[in-house]
Order: C-alpha cells, then structure tokens, then sequence
C-alpha cells in the first residue's frame, strides 16, 4: 500500500538513492533539505520539497502534517556547531504532534553506547522508545556510493581502485538505495522496533574491489592504498575540513590497526535478506549501474 513518507536528508549522498528507491515503490515522498540545491530533481520526480532547519519545530511540524511515515537520517558526523541531538529530537517531537507513529531510520553510523547522553544516535533511539514509535533503525557498513568520490576517478584515470583501507581489510559495502528498499518493506509491515546493521551481501576487500569493478567495466585494475592524508585532502572539498578529518581519522585508525577494527564493518545479511524478503545489492551490480560515471571520468 503506498504510504506518504516525510524524507529528511533527501539531497544528501547517504538518503538520496534510497529516498529515489521509495518512490520507484510507489510511495509519495515528501523531502525535507537543509538546503534547496537539488530541489528541481525531486520536483520533476513529483516530490513535495520542503527546505528548512531541523532547529525549527514548527518547520518540522509543517513538513510532518499530513504523513504517514518517516524515513529519518541525522548525520553522525556534522559541523561542530551543530546540535545533532536537537536535530533527531525535533524531528521526532513534530511526527508525534502530527500523528506520525513509524519510523525507519538511518542511523548514519554505530552507536557505541546506548547509554550516552551525547550521542545522538542513542539519544534518538532512547526517545523511539519512550515516545512509543514503531520503528526500525539501520546502522550503515560503509556504502558502496563512498567509491563515486574524485578519488576513484584519479585511481581509475591510472588504472587504480584507490580507496584509504588495506588490501586485505574486508568490509561488507551496502548500497545506498538499499536503505529505501529496506524501509520500504519494513514500512508495509510490523516494524521490529530494533536497530540492525545493513551492509552489503558479501565481505570484500580491496582486491575484491578492483577485480569485480574491471571485470564489471571491461579494465584491468588493481586496488591501491591511499593515505589517510591524501583522502581527507579530497573529502575537505565536498564535506568540509571538520568532517573530512574525522572521517579520515577512523580510515587511519583502520590502517593502523585493521583487526581492532574489522568486525565492526562485517555482519550477517541473512537477518535482513530473511526478514524482509528481499536481496542486498551486490558490489557488481551496483557498479553496473553506475558504469556511465566511471566509464566518463576512468
């Protein structure tokens, strides 16, 4: 049945391709923005677009009125200045005035601790259940859509898969529409009112990598190891010093010590897969269907 569900975060890299999915199910999509670029795509797609700051209550209340669902990310990594803790309260508080009781949310990230009163995603996940929301909660591996940065492009122009892990260190890559297709089901149905980790259907490494997307893209390439320096050069272009550090801080954290960190980006996609009857999308599809772009710019 189609439902109409208020997207935040709709022009971002981590809930664009799944509030695209969303509508591809036939849900009507109403996206909240923090800022108006990319607004005309969504309107030629027939989405309602609403630009506005998740600091202001009563914004939110307009934009939940009316709605049946949420499909709700807060970044995990955000300009210091933000309150991101305000931001998924505030949130929640007008889909409760407005009547709004289900929820999947993108968690943008691990909650190391439930108990926290400084991590938004355990702040946010305590007020689901106090305020007796249905929800689900999706915690992101790594997403497959991280490969669509200039990084890869340079690597590629050399025959290169560059990405800041070693070869060897196996992460399970989830693609970014699979997070709407996931909401989408879990929405048609009972909500778990659990948070589980979404990745991809299989642990690859960086060799992984390189051989499925030359095989997928006719090329002979070969992964190589970026700095973590190199990396957060590229990523301060597109989010910022703040958060291109913070990001290429963990990436060090991960060359330095790989087996401190590797169960942290592997899970079982069987607990997905099974629940909501459907199958993960897989590295070599993904990159089929993002051919044009690495065909252009490799």
């Amino acid at each position: 049945m189609p439902l109409k569900i208020l997207s935040y975060g709709a022009n971002g890299a981590q809930m664009a391709a799944g509030t695209q999915a969303l509508i591809d199910a036939g849900h009507q999509v109403r996206a909240f923005t923090r800022s108006s670029n990319g607004a005309e795509r969504w309107k030629a797609a027939g989405v309602d677009v609403i630009t506005g700051d998740m600091a202001d209550v009563e914004t939110l209340r307009r934009a939940s009125e009316g709605q049946d669902a949420l499909f709700l990310h807060v970044p995990l990594i955000t300009d210091p200045n933000d309150d991101r803790n305000a931001y998924g309260v505030n949130a929640l508080k007008a889909a409760k005035d407005a009547g709004i009781t289900r929820v999947v949310w993108n968690t943008g990230g691990p909650i190391m601790d439930p108990s926290s009163t400084t991590d938004p995603g355990a702040v946010l996940w305590r007020r689901l259940q106090e305020d007796g929301f249905s929800f689900l909660g999706l915690v992101p591996i790594t997403y497959m859509e991280n490969l669509l940065g200039p990084w890869t492009f340079e690597g590629l122009a050399r025959g290169k898969l560059a990405y800041p892990t070693p070869a060897s260190f196996k992460m399970q890559w989830g693609a970014a529409a699979d997070f709407g297709r996931v909401a989408d089901k879990a929405l048609q149905g009972d909500l778990p009112n659990k948070v589980l980790r979404l990745g991809g259907p299989a642990a690859l490494d960086g060799d992984d990598l390189a051989r499925i997307m030359g095989e997928v893209l006719g090329r002979n390439l070969t992964y190589d190891v970026m700095t973590p320096a190199a990396f957060k050069s590229q990523l301060s272009v597109l989010a910022g010093a703040h958060v291109a550090g913070m990001i290429a801080g963990m990436y060090g954290g991960v060359q330095a010590n790989p087996d401190q960190f590797q169960p942290g980006f592997l899970t079982d996609p069987s607990e997905i897969e099974n629940r909501f009857n459907l199958k993960l999308t897989s590295f070599a599809d993904w990159v089929s269907r993002h051919r044009n772009h690495f065909t252009q710019q490799g």
